[in-house]
């Protein structure tokens, strides 16, 4: 009785073995089942996202073209317009320059020195109830620009610093301009501005202007032309005391041509040289009766005038003058005259 038991307890343990085995295997078939489920629905998750990152890219790889496109095409435009800044700006220079070319100065005029103090005493008796009289004073090279403030220079007609930059002098000048347009005009003195400056007051500035042309320094002139030179020593750049006129046989331009006019030309030279000797003969003996000099004005032919500076000392200061000067015919108080005036520019 007891094995039939045991017997009937192992069938029941074989069969739930075999249960077992059964519903093992069917719950792993779910199981794979539910796995392959899962990644096919993570597989069509990919795609999903994979052409969306398609789409995403194709839609960038097209902006990216267009951009390009867009960026060529601002370049092109951009060069278009620097091309056509350039010809405006080389037509606008053309047009300033030949405006300020057409420019003239409404007057121009030589002072003597008596002159110019009658000139300084109507300047003086000008007053105005407002601080709107101008003056500047301009070193030789220095423009309006580079003493004015920009607030102060815009109060200046264009017109009239374009003039004004014309003016090239070896000595500067000095601008004298009224804000309401009534004086407008530059004095160049004989001897240089030595310093830059301006004023904006109720009067012009004068005395500046005055201590230079009141210089009571040791001046020697030379006036050098072939055949014909002066030189002349004023101890006090008012009377000359002493006085060197010299004179050469000079002959006249030749206007042939061929081998007759080279000989001619170089026996021309030959007198020239010849004279200037005689010149520098002459100047040795008053700069060593005269020295020290503070100051020479030079006047005549330009090569002469080279030739002359390198035979002068090197400390004074040095003048070159443009001015008509016949010493043939003029005495040395004209002559000292003419070197002292000052020119006057109406603007």
């Amino acid at each position: 009785m007891t094995d039939k038991k045991a017997s009937k307890t192992e069938v029941t343990a074989d069969e739930k073995k075999g249960l077992g085995t059964i519903f093992g295997k069917i719950s792993g078939k779910g199981r794979l089942e539910t796995e392959v489920d899962r990644l096919s629905s993570r597989i069509a998750e990919l795609e999903l996202a994979l052409q969306g990152a398609k789409n995403q890219l194709e839609k960038k790889e097209a902006l990216a073209r267009q951009a390009v496109s867009d960026r060529q095409e601002a370049e092109a435009r951009l060069n278009q317009e620097l091309v056509r800044m350039q010809t405006l700006s080389h037509e606008l220079e053309s047009l300033r320059t030949e405006s300020q070319n057409r420019l003239e100065f409404r007057g121009i005029e030589n002072l003597s020195p008596a002159a110019v103090q009658a000139y300084l005493s109507r300047l003086n008796s000008f007053h105005s109830p407002s601080e709107d009289l101008l003056t500047v004073y301009l070193p030789s090279g220095t423009r309006l620009s580079d003493v004015l403030p920009e607030k102060n220079l815009e109060m200046v007609e264009e017109e009239t610093r374009s003039l004004l930059d014309r003016l090239d002098t070896e000595t500067g000048m000095v601008f004298f301009y009224d804000l309401h347009r009534m004086i407008s005009e530059a004095l160049v003195p004989p001897f240089p501005v030595a310093s830059a400056a301006w004023y904006l007051q109720n009067n012009f500035e004068t005395a500046p202007l005055e201590e230079i042309l009141n210089s009571s320094c040791r001046l020697l002139v030379l006036v050098l032309h072939a055949g014909e030179s002066f030189i002349g020593f004023a101890p006090d750049a008012r009377v000359f005391d002493t006085e060197e006129f010299i004179k050469s046989s000079v002959k006249e331009k030749h206007s042939k041509g061929g081998f007759s006019q080279r000989r001619f030309e170089r026996l021309r030279e030959e007198d020239i040289a010849h004279h200037m000797d005689k010149v520098f003969e002459a100047l040795d003996r008053v700069l060593e009766e005269n020295s020290p000099v503070d100051c020479v004005i030079l006047n005549g032919d330009t090569p002469l005038i080279r030739e002359a500076e390198k035979r002068l000392p090197l400390s004074p200061e040095i003048i070159e003058k443009a001015a008509d000067i016949k010493v043939e015919k003029t005495g040395g108080e004209e002559i000292i005259r003419t070197v002292l005036s000052s020119r006057r520019y109406l603007l």
